[in-house]
């Protein structure tokens, strides 16, 4: 995945998933900050994603980038709490997220 700058007053392009995006000649950015997508979650604040790994390879990249700048980088997961299961089944390359926000709670492991 890339990153890239956008302001509200610029116009967005179909991707090859059928979302829009900034165009590719606009600016890349590393975020310190990303919200992800899930399906579902767990209270160890693992996601079931969309598949395709995407977010976890990006998400490992950016913390050991900022972790050498010693600067901060936050994952927050977004999701109803309906979507709460048990356990996620997980693999190697899944990466826990710091936040998951429902409209009941925020869940952290910094807590």
């Amino acid at each position: 995945m890339s990153f890239k700058k956008w302001d509200p007053k610029d116009q967005l392009i179909q991707g090859p998933f059928g979302t829009l995006e900034p165009s590719k000649t606009q600016i890349s950015i590393l975020p310190q900050i990303i919200v992800v997508p899930m399906l579902s979650f767990d209270r160890e604040l693992y996601r079931l994603g969309y598949g395709g790994g995407y977010y976890d390879k990006s998400i490992s990249i950016l913390k050991n980038y900022f972790k050498r700048e010693k600067k901060f980088f936050i994952t927050i997961g977004l999701a109803y709490s309906i979507q709460e299961e048990i356990k996620i089944p997980r693999e190697n390359h899944d990466i826990k997220l710091d936040y998951i926000i429902t409209e009941n709670e925020v869940l952290s492991h910094f807590n």
